[in-house]
């Protein structure tokens, strides 16, 4: 019985690596297999239908700001985009959010959602991460996604 339950321990991590690969790896026949810009990613509910997106590193937009930004966007959809999708966009360290902003349900299209995070000390040196989730669907069919930018160390001033 040991051997047993030792064997599936072992077997079971494998399985849990597998089932977590993306499930849209399969190449496009219609954006020519070419590789995607840097930081975007795609997400897929057939091999046609889906769209394409990135989260942008946290940051400030002017120097002494106390306001630290971040971004996610859909970049682009495929020539036939799902019915509708749903993005979301956080500001969080490493350990919870810490600012969030919900897109809602609408039309899918190139689109930016983009939240601040006002910093309450003025100097302190801190981890910021971008969080977005996009879920998507198409006659029924449903496909979502959470994704990240960069850890990036800032300075809340």
């Amino acid at each position: 019985m040991n051997r047993k339950l030792a064997a599936l321990g072992v077997a079971l991590p494998a399985l849990l690596i597998l089932s977590a690969a993306p499930a849209s790896s399969a190449p496009l026949p219609w954006d020519g297999s070419a590789g995607l810009p840097t930081g975007e990613q795609k997400s897929m509910i057939q091999q046609d239908i889906g769209c394409f997106y990135r989260a942008d590193n946290p940051g400030h937009l002017t120097t002494g700001s106390k306001t630290v930004w971040a971004s996610v966007e859909i970049t682009r959809c495929t020539p036939k985009p799902p019915d509708k999708c749903h993005l979301t966009v956080s500001i969080a360290n490493p350990v919870y959010d810490i600012a969030h902003k919900d897109g809602g349900w609408t039309k899918c299209g190139k689109k930016t959602l983009t939240v601040g995070y006002k910093c309450a000390d003025l100097i302190s040196k801190r981890q910021f991460v971008t969080v977005g989730t996009l879920a998507m669907v198409y006659k029924g069919r449903t496909q979502s996604d959470a994704f990240s930018s960069a850890k990036v160390t800032l300075y809340c001033r």
